[in-house]
This record gives C-alpha cells, structure tokens and sequence, in this order.
C-alpha cells in the first residue's frame, strides 16, 4: 500500500520542530496543551480539555490513508469470510481538516458528571438491562441490574464508561456541546481508523505482530486466561483481565491510547457490507436513523483478529454491553 501523505513523524520534523525546537515531545504536547486552552488555537499535537469534566483531546493532523484490510491481513487466523469481506476494498480516504479527538475513551467519571448535569435516564431498550459475557457458556446475557454505574466487574471513575448504547453515546456528546460551545460528536468510521493507524499501513498501531499487543491494548491474553479458560488469546500479559484505567497502556503515534482493546466504541456510521461506493472524504456511511452502527477497535474479551486497525463489526444501536463503550471528537475552529 502506499504511505499516508500526513504522518506524525512529518509534521513532527518539520512545523513543529520550528516552533519547538529541541523539544521532548512531552514538553511539546504540554506547551500545546497551556497554548490551546489559552488561545484556542489547536495545531496538530495540541492537547486540551474545555472544561474541568470534559475530556482531554489530542488535534490530529489532517491527511490521507488507505483505509480497510488486505485478505492477507487475515489470513491462518481462522476470520470468518464476512469480516474480510466487509474490510474491502481497500480505498483511499482524505481526513480533509485537523479534529481533535479523545484522547481516551469517555471514563465512567466524565459520563457520570453528563448524568448528574441533566438527569440523563438511559432507556431501558429492548432488553431491559445490559448484556453481560457469560464465559463459560460463551454467550451474551441480558442482566437487567448491570448498568453503567454497576458492571459486575471491578471498576471506578477512571475506567472507560461501558454499557451505554448508540443512544447514550451521542446524548452525552450533544450535551458537551451545549456545556462548552463547541461542536462535539462521534467519530465517523474513517476519522476513526485514521486516527488509530496514526500513519502506519501494518495490521495495528504497532505493528503486524499480535502477540506484541499488550504495552498497547488491553484484550484477550494471559492475563484473561483464569477466567476465559482454552481461549484464544495473545502470549503476553497486560495486567487487566476487564477494562484498564483509560490511558493505562501506551498511546499510538498521534497520542492516542486505547484504540485498540479495552471497549469497542461506536462510531456514526451504519453498517455496510463492504466498502464498495463508500465515502472518501472522511464522511459518514449513513442510510437512516434505526440502522445497525459499526463498532470499532475491540475489547477487553476479544480474540487477537479482532484487534486490528482495519477490523468492523456492527451491533444494533439499542443495545448494550459490558465490553462496548465510545469516544468523542471535536470540531477544530
């Protein structure tokens, strides 16, 4: 494949290495951090929050990428046909304008401040409760008692928000920006994948190997393997056998971490069996509001394959789980 036209390391070494010269990157994102919320000036690299409860957001730069999964991607690793064919064609997308993005995903703690600010009551949906893993049986469990304040697993305020829907997702964003001013969202489909290959064109962030995933991404591996007995699972141990503290893990090239493992998170688009006549411009797939949506990512519970850059799955929008969570984006003035 061919390489991003914008890559970190570009930007990095020429507009602001003027501006920061002999700088750690550290000491960059820091300055770009004290310069953004004074000025409002968000250049790529620049971190920010625009209030003490919103979330932390890292401005990425804009570019070109070559978006989806190669056969060969999945190949002796036993993923089913359906996923390969809904990651093709691989297609060239433009990311026309730089946006800040999560810089995790939205915690517990930032989702309970949304709710303690409108009273937020999440519809119960179809199941009345939220699906949790039984893994013994490997299947889905509606369990009407689970909610996002209650997973059944170890979690506190700092933990990616899990059990909220499609519905919740973009409620939580609506109100972010009616709190800030500022327009804020779910990523589409390719903002997202953009954004977690961060300039590379390999399977993950950090390269092809999936046993190398756990300095990066919180999924399936030795850690797990108590509790999720003959899975498959990556040999390296990242310490969590659920979800990981948001930003736990090493970020990817743009400073994102998470990305891969720790929750799936929803994305604007609806699904689409394949890329074919999809948008190049960075814009969403959409065909109506009730639509299943895509997920991106992976999480906590899932196999290797899944935790890939160009990997998607759909789930219905009303539904919730105990390993699906989200991110927001914001619009760059």
């Amino acid at each position: 494949m061919n390489r991003p036209i914008v890559t970190l390391r570009q930007w990095g070494q020429s507009k602001l290495k003027k501006q920061f010269t002999l700088t750690p990157l550290s000491l960059m994102l820091a300055v770009g951090l004290s310069a953004c919320a004074a000025t409002g000036v968000s250049a790529p690299g620049a971190r920010f929050a625009d209030c003490a409860e919103c979330p932390e957001l890292v401005v990425i730069p804009a570019g070109s990428f070559d978006m989806g999964a190669p056969p060969e991607e999945s190949a002796g690793q036993n993923v089913p046909d359906i996923f390969v064919r809904m990651a093709l064609p691989v297609h060239r997308v433009t990311i026309p304008r730089p946006l800040a993005v999560g810089r995790t995903e939205v915690t517990r703690g930032q989702f309970a401040a949304f709710v303690a600010a409108t009273g937020h009551a999440s519809d119960p949906g179809p199941d009345g409760g939220c699906n949790v893993w039984q893994p013994d049986r490997r299947l889905w469990r509606v369990d009407a008692d689970t909610t996002w304040r209650s997973v059944g697993f170890g979690q506190d305020d700092t933990h990616p928000v899990v059990c909220v829907n499609w519905a919740d997702a973009n409620a939580y964003a609506a109100w972010l920006s009616q709190r800030t001013g500022h327009a804020y969202r779910l990523l589409t489909e390719a903002e997202w994948e953009y954004a977690t290959r961060a300039g590379t064109t390999t399977a993950r962030p950090w390269g092809d190997a999936a046993n190398d995933a756990c300095p990066y991404a919180n999924g399936a591996d030795l850690t797990a393997r108590a509790d999720f007995a003959d899975y498959e699972v990556a040999d390296c141990a990242d310490g969590f056998t659920h979800t990981a503290p948001a930003g736990a893990l090493r970020p990817n090239a743009f400073g994102l971490h998470d990305t891969l493992g720790n929750v799936w998170e929803w994305v604007q688009d609806c699904v689409s069996t394949s890329y074919a006549g999809a948008p190049t411009d960075g814009s969403a797939y959409t065909v109506g509001r009730n639509c299943p949506r895509i997920v991106r990512g992976g999480s906590w519970l899932n196999y290797t394959w899944r935790l890939r850059s160009g990997f998607r799955i759909m789930f219905p929008p009303e539904r919730r789980y105990t390993n699906m969570g989200f991110r927001v984006a914001r619009e760059v003035e």
